[in-house]
């Protein structure tokens, strides 16, 4: 096998370049969901109780989020193993890391999983309770900023050759591909 390309985010885009375009990503993404919807809906009373939920699931989507990208390798037959670390003593990180190598197709349906699952029930939960608008709105523009990382890598791979395999390095992937 061959290395087409080494994709290591820390290196090539840097913490501090994603976090301000994760944060760009979130504030479009409510800016673009939840002001369309409020000229579109301007009836809607919305309510301010259960800000305690929000929080909640802005603690939970993280953990959520990672064990939805294991989810579609799991039932593929690929081995995935999960670590848990605490990091700054107060967050858990959960790290993912395949042991051996996935196919392209894989990847692409990894990747996609939590922003598809995710956003899917919010969309869903933004309709059967439009009175919480806000709060679905501001959920999903949440999780669509911290999928900043899979959009990058999705399209990485979008452009990586058909018959190509990911294998996880440290802090990268490498796109193979055999001559």
């Amino acid at each position: 096998m061959n290395c087409w390309k080494t994709i290591n985010l820390s290196k090539d885009y840097g913490f501090h370049r994603l976090s301000i375009l994760a944060a760009f990503i979130m504030m479009t993404t409510f800016i673009g969901i939840y002001l369309p919807l409020m000229v579109v809906f301007p009836y809607i009373h919305l309510k301010a109780d259960h800000f305690l939920l929000l929080l909640l699931f802005a603690f939970c989507v993280v953990p959520c989020h990672k064990l939805l990208h294991a989810l579609p390798l799991w039932m593929a037959g690929y081995r995935v193993s999960l670590k848990c670390r605490v990091q700054s003593y107060i967050l858990p990180v959960i790290y993912l890391k395949t042991n051996c190598n996935v196919s392209k197709t894989m990847m692409l349906l990894s990747l996609a999983a939590p922003i598809v699952l995710v956003n899917s029930v919010l969309a869903a939960g933004l309709i059967a309770f439009p009175s919480y608008l806000h709060y679905f709105s501001l959920g999903i523009a949440f999780h669509t900023g911290i999928c900043i990382t899979d959009f990058i890598y999705m399209n990485h791979l979008l452009k990586a050759p058909k018959a190509c395999y990911i294998e996880e390095a440290d802090e990268s992937f490498e796109i193979l591909f055999q001559k």
